[in-house]
Formats: structure tokens, sequence, C-alpha cells
């Protein structure tokens, strides 16, 4: 009867623990960025959370916006130390990568830049503008889309941070926001509606918001950005941007 005993809560522990391990690697997910480009260098940071110090390989492809044909792939392992990152909270901070790539060697067009990490897509693929007939024509599109917003007013200096759906942000609101919007990377942000009503599209970074959530701490020239996950908020840890109401 011991011995049976003993047995059972051998398997039980072990099955505690297989459990526990299996709900860790549904959890944790690799994550990763682009970052501004150096004029003919594509930058970037990529981490699993789950092994937090181990590098992890990115795919890097170019393809041309107008006729669809990939004309670059690049693959990589993102090991190279930034002090940003380890600052903030990405592992030890040796998970940026750099690609360089000659653009002189590429047909005037709109190119489009996305990446990968362990095979989950990069949130912010780029794009890329060769040629002065490919620039006036991004030009034109880009008038087009926006041929709404009659103009920029800056509303000053405010503190930025970030915030996503986990618990510790969203205190169990996931992407449900006060608005009854469900918040979106890119789009969403929370802030005090005494300063910047809801619903009102501001534009931080050359990114344009939305007003569509508040949160307890954001009181004041204090705006907390939306992002899919949590790395991504320590990547941006806080910061002092001049914000910026859209007009029209």
């Amino acid at each position: 009867m011991l011995k049976t005993k003993r047995m059972f809560v051998t398997l039980l522990i072990s099955a505690m623990f297989l459990i526990r391990g299996a709900f860790t690697a549904l959890a944790a997910a690799p994550d990763g960025s682009f970052d501004a480009f150096e004029g003919n260098t594509i930058v970037g940071w990529a981490w699993d959370s789950s092994m937090p110090n181990t590098g992890v390989p990115v795919s890097v492809t170019i393809t041309n916006k107008e006729t669809g044909e990939q004309v670059k792939s690049y693959h990589q392992t993102a090991v190279t130390y930034r002090s940003d990152l380890k600052e903030n909270g990405i592992g030890n901070g040796n998970h940026g990568f750099r690609i360089s790539i000659n653009w002189d060697a590429l047909a005037d067009g709109t190119y489009v830049v996305e990446g990968a990490v362990d095979g989950k897509a990069l949130s912010n693929p780029k794009t890329y503008v060769k040629g002065e007939s490919a620039q006036t024509a991004a030009e034109s599109t880009s008038a087009e889309e926006s041929h709404e917003h009659t103009g920029l007013k800056s509303l000053g200096f405010f503190r930025t941070t970030g915030y996503c759906p986990c618990r510790q942000c969203s205190e169990g609101w996931g992407r449900h926001t006060s608005t009854g919007t469900i918040a979106t990377s890119g789009r969403t942000i929370a802030v005090d509606p005494r300063v910047i009503p809801y619903g009102s599209k501001v534009m931080i970074g050359g990114v344009i918001y939305t007003a569509e959530d508040r949160g307890g701490g954001v009181k004041g020239n204090h705006v907390d950005i939306f992002f899919d996950t949590h790395a991504q908020t320590r990547q941006h840890g806080k910061q002092t941007q001049e914000v910026f109401l859209v007009l029209g």
C-alpha cells in the first residue's frame, strides 16, 4: 500500500511538471520588431521569452510591391548586443540583428520589407521606396489616403509608455477598452480624456493613433500606447515625445 501511494505521488508530481511545461511553452512566444533603417542596413531585434538568453533565428524578405516578386531573402540569428534591449528587459541584450543590403542593385520601385522570428511574423513590416518616380507615386498615394487630414497642431511634449493585453498591463481587461472598442496595435492609445478627448486622432512618432482607452495611471500629459506583446511595451519603455492633434 505504501509503495503504491509513493508511486501515485511520483506520477502526480511528474504530471504537474509536464503540465506546467506545456503551459509555459504555450504562453511563451517569439517576438521582435524592425527599428529605423540605417542607410543600407536593416536593423531590428528578436527574442523568445522562454529562452531569454538564447539567440533566435530571424528571416527577412524583400518583395517588389508592384510585381509581387521576392527579390531578396536573408536568414540570420539575432545575437548582436544592444544596451537598450537589456535596459528594457529583453533578455541579456544579445538579441539585435543587422542586415546589409545594396539597394542600388535593385530596380526603382517600392519594396516591402517583412520579417519573421522563428516563424512568427514581425508586427511592423517596412516600406522602402527607390527612385524619384517611385517616390512621387508613393507620395501621391499617401496624400490620397490622408486627404481628410487638413493639418497638425502640436499639443506639446508628453511622456509615452506602452501597455499590452496581459493581466499585468490591462488589469484583466485584455483588449477591451473603456470606450468599448477592441484595442489594436498601431491605432489604440490610452489617454487622460481631460487632456485628449476620446475619439481624438493624434500623431506620435509619425504614427496616427486614436484615443480609445484610459488607464488608472494615465494622467495629464501622458499617453499609453497599445502593443500586442509585453516585450514590445518594454522595448518602448518610457519616452518623451511631441504629440500632434490631427485636424480635420
